[in-house]
């Protein structure tokens, strides 16, 4: 299976509400959506399914990813801030028979994941920034470790 990785895009820093649940994107987070959910379209096996934070930042950007490549679209708490890896380990491991799939979370719960994806549960931290993708092939039996870094893909620091 092929496993795309979306941390969301630039958001604001704090929301009308003071929650950080209700943080939207900025201007620049939209168009890094936007040049994912092109740049998903184009890719050999682009995503059948979008799983997302229910944050207003992740929800956000996975709508503009999907926008373009129209797959199935759900949220899921699973990939909400400050949830442990193994949440989104259980997630990935129940859609194992799909071809394609893509997630849109958070960090710091992305930084680990795609460690543990590529070196194993004790891998150190790789840096995911926001708005950025990461593609792995991963072994549905087991992909912790066994997953292979396929590409990564994010937007230029363009100005806001």
């Amino acid at each position: 299976m092929v496993l795309y990785v979306i941390r969301h895009g630039k958001a604001e820093a704090v929301s009308a509400t003071g929650r950080d649940r209700d943080r939207a994107l900025k201007p620049k987070g939209q168009r890094q959506g936007e040049f994912l959910g092109q740049w998903l379209l184009e890719s050999e096996r682009p995503p059948t399914l979008v799983v997302t934070s229910t944050f207003k930042r992740a929800y956000e950007t996975a709508e503009l990813v999907n926008k373009t490549i129209d797959a199935e679209f759900v949220s899921d708490t699973r990939l909400c801030v400050d949830e442990p890896v193994s949440l989104a380990v259980d997630l990935i491991l129940e859609h194992a028979g799909r071809e394609s799939l893509c997630i849109v979370g958070h960090n710091p719960q992305l930084v680990y994941l795609c460690a543990a994806l590529s070196g194993g549960p004790t891998s150190s931290p790789v840096r995911v920034r926001t708005g950025e993708a990461f593609s792995f092939e991963v072994d549905a039996d087991d992909p912790l470790g066994a997953s292979r870094l396929l590409a990564s893909m994010r937007l230029g620091d363009a100005t806001e």
